[in-house]
């Protein structure tokens, strides 16, 4: 085998494997958003029903994402950093609406942060 030839082989071998690497890589992290969501809907609703002082109020997942602190998360696992799952949750119920920051580690460790500690009443008639 020519040079030329054992180049291209090391080349197309390591594209495959790279390009295989980010792919599981996404998958991994779109299945722990997707574990995860539910103890952050809870989370946010526990707290959410609690503040509104409406035990009937109801949550929406409105937007989730990886999150990467201190430093620079490289995979599941971390690189040299945490990575958590991070989720926007509106909660609604007995005339007012409040919305969340929920922070998830793993199933077992969520927090629920109000984006700006305000709860809103809701305008009449909707």
């Amino acid at each position: 085998m020519t040079n030329f030839k054992k180049s291209t082989v090391i080349r197309t071998g390591l594209a495959v494997l790279i390009l295989t690497m980010l792919i599981s890589a996404c998958a991994t992290e779109a299945q722990f958003l997707t574990q995860t969501q539910p103890s952050a809907l809870n989370t946010a609703l526990t707290r959410g029903r609690f503040e509104l002082n409406c035990p009937d109020a109801t949550g929406t997942v409105l937007s989730k994402k990886m999150t990467y602190i201190n430093g620079v998360g490289i995979g599941m696992g971390g690189g040299a950093g945490y990575e958590w799952g991070e989720y926007t949750v509106g909660v609604k119920g007995c005339g007012k609406s409040v919305v969340y920051e929920t922070m998830c580690r793993d199933s077992d460790n969520c927090n629920a942060f109000a984006g700006n500690g305000r709860i809103l009443d809701a305008v009449q008639g909707q």
